[in-house]
């Protein structure tokens, strides 16, 4: 986890011989040096052309603002600047050893200078063409996730940044302990402040550890409690759906059961409507408001009365007829001819029996006329037709009925 720089306003002021050290290391700096920094920190610009809004985008995209290291190198220019001039007006009060070590020193603190600007400018323009780079493709739905990226990014090179600063102050502080013959209470003071630093950090280290512990700890307590919540919010879901479907299924059978009692209810009600109009019709009077046809049918029903009444007679005087040919002298059963007459007998007693039955039958239909009745099928109870009612005579079943039976 990386550190977080101490404030300004807490650091420690440097002596006056670390002032003279830095401002010897400013005299031994050229102007040539200087420029390289500007360039260093010039490529800031062009990031503005990398985000820039192109014809096809629907929304402007702002400039990125300029990075706070490229605000941090031009300061560090300008502060470079100053030293020189102070350093000027006090080189020839150096001596020539001091001088080679300040300008050995300035040397590598410009080599180190020059470094840091140039990895501060390449990663600056690697986070411009990244932001530029993600500003294109995603606008608008990974907007924040950029921001973090970019907020993190920002904190992890302050963080270094400070790093650096620290460690650059370290060494300047311990070449000012060394040209200051290494003064016993200088090293120890710096030694002390070091130590203290290192437990700061460490003690904020601990901080942090144990803070992140926490949070770790909070989260995975939250993260149970909302998977015991869920896991609960599950089962009363599971119950609810179980009372839910079995509440449905004894309403579907409750519903079921009523279909089946109106369907009951229904059949009881047309099989109560059939028998009475069944009932209806076996007590049906079909031609009772036509007397004048009743009165044709009973005129037909007399005049094939009497037609059979005659046709019987004449069938009686038949059969005697050919029984009193049977007692007479000639009469032989052996040769024959007896055979032939009792076929004749048997055949006019059938006849007879048939003109007999359809004598009843006409008396019968003479009585159904009178009480009305008479033209209803003795079968289904239907009407008879008319046509069917004179063309036989007498008739008691439909064309229907008879053809089934």
């Amino acid at each position: 986890m990386a550190t977080r720089p101490a404030s300004p306003a807490k650091r420690p002021t440097a002596k006056p011989a670390a002032k003279a050290a830095t401002a010897a290391k400013g005299a031994a700096k050229t102007t040539s040096g200087a420029k390289p920094a500007a360039k260093a920190a010039a490529p800031t610009k062009p990031a503005a052309k990398a985000v820039a809004p192109t014809k096809s985008s629907s929304k402007t995209i702002a400039p990125p603002k300029p990075s706070s290291k490229s605000t941090a190198v031009k300061t560090a220019a300008s502060k470079t600047t100053a030293v020189k001039t102070i350093a000027v007006k006090s080189v020839s009060k150096v001596s020539p050893d001091s001088r080679t070590r300040a300008a050995a020193a300035a040397k590598a603190q410009r080599a180190r200078d020059a470094k840091a600007k140039a990895a501060a400018a390449a990663k600056a323009q690697r986070e411009r063409e990244a932001r530029a780079r993600a500003a294109a493709k995603e606008r608008e739905a990974k907007a924040k996730a950029a921001a973090a990226a970019k907020a993190q990014r920002e904190r992890e090179a302050r963080a270094r940044a400070a790093a650096k600063e620290r460690e650059a102050k370290a060494k300047a502080l311990a070449a000012a302990k060394a040209q200051r013959e290494r003064e016993a209470k200088a090293r120890a003071a710096a030694k002390e402040r070091e130590a203290k630093a290192r437990a700061a950090a460490k003690e904020r280290e601990a901080r942090d550890r144990a803070k992140a512990k926490a949070a770790a700890a909070a989260k995975a307590q939250r993260e149970r409690a909302a998977a015991e919540a869920k896991r609960q919010r599950e089962i009363e879901a599971k119950h609810r759906a179980a009372d839910a479907e079995r509440a449905r299924k004894e309403r579907e059978l409750e519903r079921r059961n009523q279909e089946e009692l109106q369907r009951q209810q229904r059949r009881e009600q047309e099989e109560q409507r059939r028998r009475e109009e069944l009932e209806r019709k076996m007590h049906s009077k079909p031609y009772a408001d036509d007397p004048a046809f009743l009165e044709e049918l009973r005129a037909l029903l007399l005049e094939a009365q009497s037609v059979t009444r005659r046709q019987i007679e004449v069938l009686e005087n038949a059969v005697d007829d050919l029984l009193e040919g049977r007692e007479r002298p000639e009469y032989d059963e052996e040769d024959g001819s007896s055979a032939g007459s009792d076929f004749d007998r048997d055949q006019l007693k059938m006849q007879l029996d048939t003109e007999r039955l359809k004598d009843d039958l006409i008396v019968v239909a003479l009585g159904r006329i009178v009480d009305g009745t008479y033209g209803r099928c003795d079968t289904c109870f239907e009407p008879i037709g008319r046509a069917r009612l004179l063309a036989q005579v007498p008739v008691f079943t439909c064309v229907t009925c008879r053809a089934i039976g």
